[in-house]
């Protein structure tokens, strides 16, 4: 008869804590387990003993009842579980009995956008937040009720298709909608929520072929002219995102001053977006280093505090519209026109505009944007501007400044 465990605390003089030796047959992951308990809480430990004790008295009850062909069953299924990776069949039960549990635990998407709002809102606009968030969190409320475990990538991917059928959004609507609820899954990632992003692998819309928005020059010398007069911190991200092609809203701001390596003439960026080298060392233009003269021996990083807000303000004309105000942004008068990725791709259509015909265009380019192939290049920057807008693009300067410039610190 094998022997009948005791399942006693013992006290841990090096830890000063009560432990729990379980043994695999009670434990429910199937294997030994440690249970610690505080100092002062030996009762505590005691009851948790006892209460695996008379678990597994059930259980034993129950099994007497067990009718033949259930134990059946189990004779059958205990090699299919041996070979997914478990010891036996009651590791199986075990284990899957401790994910059900874990699963029921799990918060529900209506908390992981209130986190995501909480976490994000004070860089929001009231626009924004109107136009896109409150959109965005509609869409989603008939499933926020749901716990964040039951939501694989099928579970999304059957969503958008319904949701794609019922309301057909646009290519734009389609892929905000699908890259907005990744961000939610990808802070739940960083805060250790949920260990997987399900939608990582969903492919986005198709957007139809056309032209990516571009700044003119006149636009770009308008917007530096004015960051340059009313907020001069901000000139560095915006130079180094129109003169260097970074994506503003991700490489851009990993961007450190001590990036820029003067002497070798390259900028040091990390890539966002494409595989394999972790960096990319982009030419530093003549154009940029002109722009950046006051900023050579700055360090640190080149967003400024409140960064969010003090670009919206340049952007959305705060300080070009007569009697703005900080809390009706509607009454703002846009200064330039802006949209997604529309640095980078000013800086790939002009930059092929002022070296179109020379020698290694296409790869150097290419090789500065951090592209793997000539897709790109081919679709969107290949002749897409004349060599007139090239050389007027990069001949764009700073306001005159006098000789003896003091580095900004």
């Amino acid at each position: 008869m094998a022997r009948r465990a005791r399942l006693l605390p013992k006290f841990d003089h090096g830890r000063q804590q009560w432990v729990l030796n379980v043994p695999p047959g009670l434990s429910d992951t199937g294997a030994r387990q440690r249970v610690y308990f505080p100092r002062g809480a030996e009762q505590d430990a005691v009851a948790y003993a006892d209460q695996l004790k008379q678990a597994n008295e059930n259980l034993k009850e129950l099994a007497k009842h067990v009718r033949p062909e259930l134990m059946r069953a189990a004779v059958k299924w205990e090699p299919v579980v041996i070979e997914l990776g478990f010891r036996d069949l009651d590791h199986f039960c075990a284990t899957k009995v401790a994910e059900l549990e874990k699963a029921s635990a799990a918060p529900t998407l209506a908390s992981l956008l209130d986190a995501f709002q909480a976490d994000h809102s004070k860089n929001w606009s009231s626009q924004y937040l109107g136009k896109r968030w409150k959109p965005f969190r509609s869409r989603l409320d008939e499933i926020e009720d749901l716990r964040i475990s039951q939501m694989d990538q099928a579970f999304w991917r059957d969503w958008l298709k319904k949701w794609k059928e019922t309301s057909k959004p646009g290519p734009t609507t389609y892929n905000q909608q699908l890259g907005g609820i990744r961000s939610i899954f990808e802070l739940a990632a960083a805060k250790r929520v949920h260990p997987i992003n399900p939608l990582d692998d969903l492919p986005g819309a198709k957007e139809r072929k056309g032209e990516v928005p571009v700044s003119t020059p006149e636009e770009v010398q308008r917007l530096l002219d004015v960051a340059w007069k009313h907020d001069r911190e901000m000139v560095p991200y915006f130079v180094t995102c129109y003169f260097a092609g970074l994506r503003p809203d991700s490489e851009a701001k990993r961007v450190h001053f001590e990036h820029f390596d003067w002497n070798e003439g390259h900028l040091k960026v990390g890539i966002t977006k494409t595989d394999g080298n972790p960096n990319r060392y982009v030419q530093i233009e003549d154009t940029l280093k002109a722009w950046m003269r006051p900023w050579l021996k700055k360090k640190g990083s080149i967003i400024p505090d409140n960064f969010a807000k003090r670009r919206r303000r340049l952007i959305y004309g705060f300080y070009t519209t007569p009697n703005a105000t900080f809390g009706d942004e509607t009454k703002w008068k846009a200064l330039v026109p802006w949209g997604h990725d529309i640095t980078r791709h000013s800086y790939g259509s002009y930059w092929e505009a002022a070296h179109r015909g020379k020698p290694g265009c296409k790869e150097t380019l290419a090789a500065n944007m951090g592209h793997v192939d000539f897709k790109t290049f081919d679709r969107y920057y290949k002749n897409a501007r004349s060599r007139a807008e090239g050389k007027a693009y990069w001949e764009i300067q700073p306001p005159e400044q006098k000789e003896n410039v003091i580095a900004i610190a």
